[in-house]
C-alpha cells in the first residue's frame, strides 16, 4: 500500500488546546507538500474558515469542512469550487423547536456561512437536543465535539467527505492517511488506509489507530505527519 495523501483534522491535531497552531505542525505540513504529498484539511469548521486556513498553512489538497458535508477544490488561480453534499431543511425545523424550549440556546457565530449542518454553542446539553430530534422524528444526529454541538444528517461525516475528495484527486481512500484526535475522526478512520491518533484522543479513537503519537495536540500532529512520511518512504530514517 502506498499513501498518496494525508487528511488532517485541525483543532487539537495541529493546534494547542487554546487553538494556536503549532509551528512544528506547520513545518511538517509544508514538508509533506514539498515531497509531493497533498494535505487535505478535514474540519467541522465552516468552508470559508477552512479555505482561509488552507491558504495560510499552505496545503494544496481539497478542503473538507462542516463535518464532511462541504468540500472546496482548488481551481484556476485563486478560484475555488465548492460542493455541498446536503441541505438544511430538517436542521432549521429542529432549531425552531430548540429555541422555543431553550431560549438560552445560541448558534455558532459562523452559522451564516454554513450550508451543511447546524452548530450550536454548548449552552444546553447535547442530550436535550437529541431528545427533541427523537420527539420530532427528524433524520438528524447531534454530536458534541467538545467545542460545540454539531447537528447534521447521519450520512454526513468526515469519511464521506474524504471519499468525495478522493474522487477529485483520482486516488482511493485507502491511499490516504488520516490524523485526528476526536470521535468524529472515527468515520475517517473507517475509509482510509492508515490511521494516526493524537496522544490526548479518547480511548475509542486510540484503540482503532495504527499509530498513536507520544506528543499531544499540535506537536503530536507534527509527529504524526513525520511518522507517515517516514513509514511510507518519503523520508529516510
Amino acid at each position: 500500500m502506498r499513501i498518496k495523501a494525508i487528511s488532517l483534522d485541525i483543532d487539537g491535531t495541529i493546534t494547542y488546546r487554546d487553538r494556536r497552531i503549532s509551528i512544528e505542525a506547520l513545518k511538517a505540513i509544508r514538508l509533506a507538500e514539498s515531497l509531493g504529498v497533498p494535505v487535505m484539511l478535514v474540519t467541522g469548521n465552516s468552508v470559508p474558515f477552512a479555505e482561509a486556513a488552507a491558504v495560510f498553512i499552505g496545503t494544496r489538497g481539497p478542503v473538507i469542512a462542516e463535518d464532511g458535508g462541504a468540500l472546496s477544490f482548488r481551481g484556476e488561480g485563486t478560484m475555488r469550487k465548492r460542493v455541498f453534499l446536503t441541505d438544511m431543511d430538517e436542521e432549521w425545523i429542529l432549531w425552531s423547536e430548540v429555541k422555543r424550549r431553550y431560549p438560552e440556546a445560541v448558534l455558532s457565530y459562523s452559522m451564516h456561512e454554513r450550508k451543511a449542518g447546524l452548530v450550536m454553542m454548548r449552552t444546553i446539553p447535547v442530550e436535550a437536543v437529541r431528545e427533541i430530534i427523537a420527539e420530532l422524528g427528524l433524520n438528524l444526529i447531534a454530536v458534541d465535539s467538545g467545542f460545540a454541538i454539531h447537528i447534521k444528517k447521519p450520512w454526513i461525516n468526515k469519511g464521506t467527505g474524504i471519499e468525495k475528495a478522493c474522487e477529485h484527486l483520482g486516488i482511493s481512500p485507502k491511499e490516504v492517511a488520516h490524523v485526528g484526535d476526536g470521535e468524529n475522526d472515527l468515520d475517517a478512520f473507517r475509509v482510509v488506509g492508515y490511521r494516526v491518533a493524537i496522544a490526548q484522543a479518547p480511548e475509542s479513537v486510540r484503540e482503532r489507530a495504527d499509530y498513536v503519537t507520544e506528543k499531544p495536540y499540535g506537536d503530536g500532529g507534527a509527529e504524526a505527519i513525520t511518522h507517515i512520511l517516514r513509514k511510507f518512504g518519503y523520508l529516510g530514517d
